[in-house]
């Protein structure tokens, strides 16, 4: 069984007002399938306002929906992105050939402007 090594990301903005947000990250090649190993969040926004992540992946033609934790919150001197929401984690996730993989971002409150980047990695396998 063949297999590369496969990398893509994505950002997503929330404007003000909005409150939440899918993307699509990739769609996987067909006759590939898609083995997620690892994630990262980079996310910009504001220290009082919580953000929600996941990731939404095709297996079997079932879709599943994996919330991302972020692992640390600094504030940083910018005035529009006063704060960075950042976490990596491992994954083993699976994804079907032709499917989409999905990010989702989300808030309660909708005040200001949100700015997240994912990347995730791992291996697209032949099938």
């Amino acid at each position: 069984m063949a297999q590369r090594p496969f990398q893509t990301g994505a950002v997503v903005n929330l404007s003000d007002g909005e409150s939440a947000k899918d993307v699509v990250v990739c769609t996987v090649p067909a006759r590939k399938r898609f083995d997620v190993k690892f994630l990262g969040i980079n996310g910009f926004g504001h220290p009082t306002q919580p953000l929600f992540y996941a990731v939404h992946v095709t297996t079997r033609s079932r879709v599943g929906i994996y919330p991302i934790g972020v692992t640390g919150v600094s504030e940083i001197d910018e005035p529009e992105f006063p704060a960075r929401f950042y976490g990596s984690q491992e994954a083993m996730l699976y994804a079907d050939p032709k499917s989409n993989l999905v990010f989702s971002v989300a808030r309660k409150d909708t005040a200001g402007n949100v700015r997240v980047f994912i990347d995730i990695c791992g291996l697209l396998v032949d099938v």
